[in-house]
């Protein structure tokens, strides 16, 4: 029991690190002691070899190097092979190790051991293979220790300052064995093939030379790469810390809990439970027990969704209470005093000095155009500029294979078919609340001619971009200034992106007093897109939800507008679910054989169709559960508290335009060779695509302009559940249709792009080494 209590307490995963962690330091320390073993001191009557080389005369003789049967090679057999595992984990995310980095390392130590020392194991005679083995030995006692102690508690500075430090002599004490053994084997191998008259063992010979001096030739630049890296790397563990900056207090804050602490986490999980406390207590309860939110908020969230979808009057509840709970909790600091964030919005009065306006002189365009790439994400080829009949074509080709929902297709087929109607923009406002976002609708917009209203941060170069995309386009840019120009300073558009812009955290206010008095009979388009990474997500989608309910009361009904990110929880379309049971039950050939991860866990391609979720009256909802964990709770608190506006607005009354945007291969997710890797690997699952930037950004955009526009669109508000509203129009791009949860695919995703990647390197690989080995047992046994 105890055992079982402390796997459930440090968690499998790690529990499962922490144990091969400390086999391999035991390990790795037999086989060190039984090195050390064959050092002796130089004794005249003996016929040892001297273990320091030739080229240093002056320090031989005393030490001597002795073989002797004592089953060295069988301990380096098997846990150096054992390290084969660390490919497994950097794949499966255990651990945080580029796999790249950990395949190169693992192969080039398995090569040494299998297709040198194995195929000649005379050359265990040679001191070299002490210094090989003494090196390796001594490094990885001192790694997997390392290893072992950071996952249980955290690995004292000694063994920090051991790891950072001994490298400068093992690494090239290590490389240099290696070298001669290689050299050595090399030599052996033409010797043997010397000495028969088998024409084969002569060709096998030139091979495996070959071979073996290209992977020497290898150590020019890696050893390099690896040692200069190592460097780096102990200036930063090692190093003087440098001293974290100044976090300002000013603007939007999390709040503090007894200890004067800010805790995201606390926040997040009182918000989940508070949302839900007066309709459903035993729910409430349960957020509280969490005990581990970071990890297990992913079933909340769905249970949130679950209780809204009980009716209508339980869904405007939950909305309300968690937004009220944020709006009332959250700081604002200003000059040094606190407010709530709601007080804060009611009792600051400033706005802007000044204004501006720019319009483009650009020709407005007359068709809907969406790039689109033939290829599947990352195999590289050129966008097609798709319209008219080639865009229809192409929509009917994505809902059938489930790529997105047909309501999508209707809404941008109606789009690119209306002319004028939809597509000349002239006299609709849109604000933008972070105008720059790269997903965000600007550049089509512009297009169109349409009037954006742009709030994004006060500096220069955001303000250039986008004052210059204005500039050669045929629409009108409305910004707010930091300080008041003349009307000669207006005309320099050097001069306006010096003086544009406003900060949601720290001026939320002020945008929102300035929104509010702009053109008053106007009808704006709301919408937020600025994104930022962990709690900064959170602060700034509350941002832009304090001004969203400020502009609410505003004279003419402002639409509010939202781009969904595929990865939440959603109320879908029942036919959604029943496709994803059918290709659950008829996946690929390549995902039947990634179903082994499932040994490891249950966790890995889970079923994405959840149990319907019955409503009081009865009606049954279809829930899909696109959670990512590692985007962690505060981006689930993020996107939960915009759903619970969008859900709120429309119940009363205002038009709102929430739309599901696909899976994109933008530069601040691919950047991370993992996710890039998964993203790579997405297509073995279908109807699963990664759209690019490029086609999201037009999809969205004419979703956009569809709701804004079309009076009997999704946006318009009805007597309905407001928890349906983002089911029609969806452009999931396959997350609502997979057999598997994205959140569970991601290791075999990434196991299969390599795999299909390296596919021709790995078979020539595997079918050389099986062959060079069978030979060379055959013939030189």
């Amino acid at each position: 029991m105890k055992g079982n209590c402390l796997i459930e307490a440090m968690g499998v995963a790690r529990f499962y690190l922490v144990a091969y962690n400390a086999v391999l330091t035991v390990g790795w320390a037999q086989i060190l002691l039984l090195t050390l073993r064959r050092i002796t001191l130089c004794d005249s009557s003996s016929n040892a070899t001297d273990f320091v080389p030739s080229w240093v005369p002056q320090l031989q003789g005393h030490l001597c190097y002795t073989e002797n049967d004592d089953d060295l090679f069988w301990w380096i057999k098997i846990f150096q092979t054992a390290a084969f595992m660390e490919i497994v984990h950097a794949v499966l995310r255990l651990v945080s190790s580029a796999v790249g980095t950990t395949v190169q390392q693992v192969f080039s130590r398995l090569m040494l051991v299998w297709a040198v020392v194995y195929l000649f194991p005379n050359v265990t005679a040679l001191p070299a293979f002490a210094y090989m083995v003494l090196a390796w030995s001594i490094t990885e006692v001192i790694r997997y220790s390392w290893y072992a102690a950071k996952d249980l508690s955290g690995a004292p500075s000694f063994l920090t300052w051991c790891r950072y430090t001994f490298f400068y002599v093992l690494y090239p004490l290590g490389v240099t064995g290696e070298l001669i053994l290689v050299n050595n084997a090399i030599s052996q191998a033409h010797a043997r093939a010397e000495g028969t008259a088998d024409p084969f063992d002569g060709s096998l010979a030139a091979v495996y030379a070959l071979v073996m001096r290209a992977m020497s030739l290898l150590y020019i630049p890696l050893f390099p790469m690896l040692y200069l890296h190592m460097i780096s790397q102990r200036k930063k563990q090692l190093g003087t810390p440098k001293p974290k900056p100044v976090v300002s207090e000013e603007g939007i804050q999390f709040p503090r809990n007894a200890k004067g602490e800010r805790s995201t986490l606390a926040t997040g999980q009182s918000a989940f439970a508070k949302s839900v406390v007066d309709v459903n207590t035993e729910a409430a309860a349960a957020v509280w027990r969490e005990k581990s939110w970071r990890f297990g908020y992913v079933k909340h969230v769905i249970d949130n969704v679950q209780i809204c979808c009980q009716s209508r009057d339980t869904c405007v509840a939950v909305c309300k209470a968690g937004l009220d709970f944020l709006h009332t909790s959250f700081e604002f600091v200003r000059n040094g005093r606190v407010y709530t964030l709601r007080d804060a919005m009611q009792q600051i009065t400033e706005t802007f000095p000044d204004q501006a306006t720019l319009k483009g002189s650009g020709s407005r365009a007359t068709e809907l155009v969406v790039p689109v790439r033939d290829k599947p994400y990352p195999q590289k080829c050129d966008l097609k500029a798709l319209s008219g009949a080639a865009l229809e074509e192409q929509l009917n080709k994505w809902v059938a294979q489930g790529t997105i929902e047909d309501s999508a297709r209707a809404a941008i087929e109606l789009v690119a078919k209306s002319g004028t109607k939809y597509l000349d923009l002239s006299n609709r406002y849109f604000v933008l609340l972070g105008a720059g976002a790269a997903m965000g609708p600007l550049e089509v917009l512009l297009k169109f001619g349409a009037n954006i209203i742009a709030i994004d941060l006060d500096r220069e170069g955001i303000w250039t971009r986008l004052l210059d995309l204005t500039a050669k386009s045929a629409g009108t840019l409305i910004f707010p200034l930091k300080k008041q120009l003349s009307a000669e300073e207006k005309k320099d558009v050097s001069v306006l992106a010096k003086h544009a812009g406003a900060n949601l955290f720290t001026q939320t206010p002020e945008i929102a007093n300035w929104l509010s008095a702009l053109l008053p009979e106007k009808e704006f388009v709301i919408g937020g897109y600025a994104y930022l990474d962990g709690e900064l997500h959170v602060r700034v989608a509350l941002a832009m939800d304090a001004i969203m309910e400020r502009c609410l009361s505003r004279k003419v009904k402002p639409t509010l507008a939202f781009l969904c990110s595929p990865t939440d929880v959603f109320v879908a379309q029942r036919e959604a679910r029943d496709a994803m049971i059918a290709n659950r039950k008829s996946p690929p050939f390549a995902v039947k054989l990634a179903k082994v991860l499932r040994l490891f866990s249950k966790r890995f391609l889970a079923n994405n169709d959840l149990p319907l979720t019955k409503a009081a009256d009865g009606t049954e909802y279809a829930i899909v559960d696109g959670i990512v964990i590692p985007q962690g709770p505060n981006y689930a608190l993020a996107k939960r508290l915009q759903h619970w506006r969008a859900m709120l607005a429309w119940a009363n009354g205002f038009r709102v335009s929430t739309n599901i945007a696909p899976s994109t291969a933008t530069l601040s997710v691919v950047h991370n060779k993992q996710f890039a890797a998964a993203y790579g690997g997405f297509r073995f699952f279908p109807p699963l695509v990664v759209s690019y930037q490029e086609t999201s950004n037009s999809l969205m955009g004419a979703l956009l302009i569809h709701d804004a526009i079309n009076e009997r669109s999704k946006a318009a508000p009805g007597p309905a559940n407001p928890v349906t509203i983002f089911a029609p129009g969806s452009c999931h791009f396959g997350i609502w249709r997979c057999g598997f949860k994205i959140g569970s695919i991601g290791e075999a995703a990434t196991i299969l792009f390599y795999l299909n990647k390296f596919k021709v390197a790995l078979g020539l690989s595997i079918a050389g080494a099986i062959g060079l080995g069978v030979a060379a047992c055959e013939c030189w046994a």
